[in-house]
């Protein structure tokens, strides 16, 4: 069985300079339907001027420090600094370091504007890949390492990366391409990270709608989470890798979605914020033990309870395997990494639906494995 792992790419890290503020001699005002509020996410920081827009990205993780800004001009009458990161949000074009910033994009009906991604060929979303072929939308990245004159050719008006891999400076500026530096993945909870479509709002010019799809999803998950009955119900994840078997951290996101859903995790006492590593034997003990097993992976083709059982005999003594609990997520088949990022609504509703907590649905994330 083939198991998706994610490779973070190198990135770019760009330092905020800080220049002198635009003039803002000619007050225009900014109506509050096209005004954000940050409830959740910690990662980013809107400053509101008369005539200009501070967008201000930031580390929330003691692993990492940056920090980064970009004004968003929102009127003909302000003058800004040359040396300031600035964005016309109207009609803009941008490069994209990571694909899961385009569910945000396509959420927005804004994906025309993507000119530039890097991993082209892991769109797994078949209908944001077929508009990115339609695009002519050029690839950026080879192996681990931008590509400089691609990112050139397509000359966007931002160039939206992670902050994570070797640091360096290419001086995109100087060639016109300014850069703002995006880390929803390190939010410390489902909703934190989905309410970085707020921050696209801005860069997009579609605050309105930005702020309505949040308020839905955030809504129906809130009223998802309360029908859960948060029972002494354990889940373990996960496949083994060799001889280890790497469990996430109990602080995840993805272990919160499931927590969310009324299950316990084995491991919560687990401190952290990375990755576990357990090995294979300890974790068949506690599949023992545990009342669900939830896997994401990767498999070409339909799977089933037969196959995870042939891989590993010993499975056959685990509770869920006994019980028919096992819950799959096949991310060849499903864009969980990218759109699930915004739809934690429709995975909670999947994970409440395979535990027996809610009836009538059509799961589209996870499924009982049969």
């Amino acid at each position: 069985m083939k198991i998706n792992f994610l490779i973070a790419l190198s990135v770019l890290i760009f330092g905020c300079v800080q220049h002198q503020e635009p003039d803002t001699s000619v007050p225009i005002a900014i109506s509050n339907a096209d005004k954000i509020e940050i409830k959740y996410a910690k990662g980013f920081e809107v400053e509101y001027k008369m005539g200009h827009i501070k967008i201000i990205t930031h580390s929330i993780s003691d692993n990492q420090t940056f920090r980064d800004s970009l004004y968003l001009i929102t009127s003909d009458k302000v003058t800004l600094d040359p040396a300031l990161k600035s964005l016309n949000p109207t009609e803009a074009k941008f490069a994209c370091h990571s694909s899961t910033y385009l569910a945000f994009f396509n959420a927005l009906g804004s994906l025309n504007q993507v000119n530039a991604l890097c991993g082209l060929d892991y769109v797994s979303n078949h209908s944001i890949d077929s508009v990115l072929t339609q695009n002519s939308v050029i690839e950026l990245c080879q192996i681990d390492q931008v590509q400089t004159e691609a990112l050139y050719s397509a000359h966007p008006d931002l160039f939206l990366v992670y902050p994570f891999g070797s640091i360096q400076d290419l001086n995109y500026g100087e060639r016109g391409i300014a850069t703002l530096l995006i880390a929803e993945y390190l939010e410390e909870s489902q909703l934190a990270r989905l309410e970085w479509i707020k921050l696209f709002g801005l860069l997009l010019d579609k605050v309105p709608e930005a702020n309505a799809y949040f308020e839905s999803v955030e809504t129906e998950y809130l009223e998802l989470k309360q029908k859960a009955a948060f029972e002494d119900k354990k889940f373990i994840m996960n496949l083994p890798f060799q001889d280890q078997w790497f469990m996430p951290s109990s602080k995840s996101v993805g272990v919160q979605l499931i927590e969310d859903a009324g299950l316990s995790y084995y491991y919560a006492g687990n401190e952290g914020t990375e990755n576990q590593i357990h090995s294979k034997e300890s974790v068949w003990d506690a599949g023992t033990r545990a009342d669900y097993w939830i896997i994401i992976a990767r498999y070409e083709g339909d799977y089933s309870l037969a196959q995870l059982l042939a891989e590993e005999p010993a499975y056959s003594a685990f509770k869920s395997i006994k019980n028919k609990q096992v819950i799959f997520c096949n991310t060849a088949k499903v864009d969980y990494f990218s759109q699930g990022a915004i739809e934690p609504n429709v995975i909670l509703k999947d994970l409440l639906f395979a535990t027996g907590q809610i009836e009538d649905h059509k799961p589209t994330y996870f499924f009982i494995l049969e």
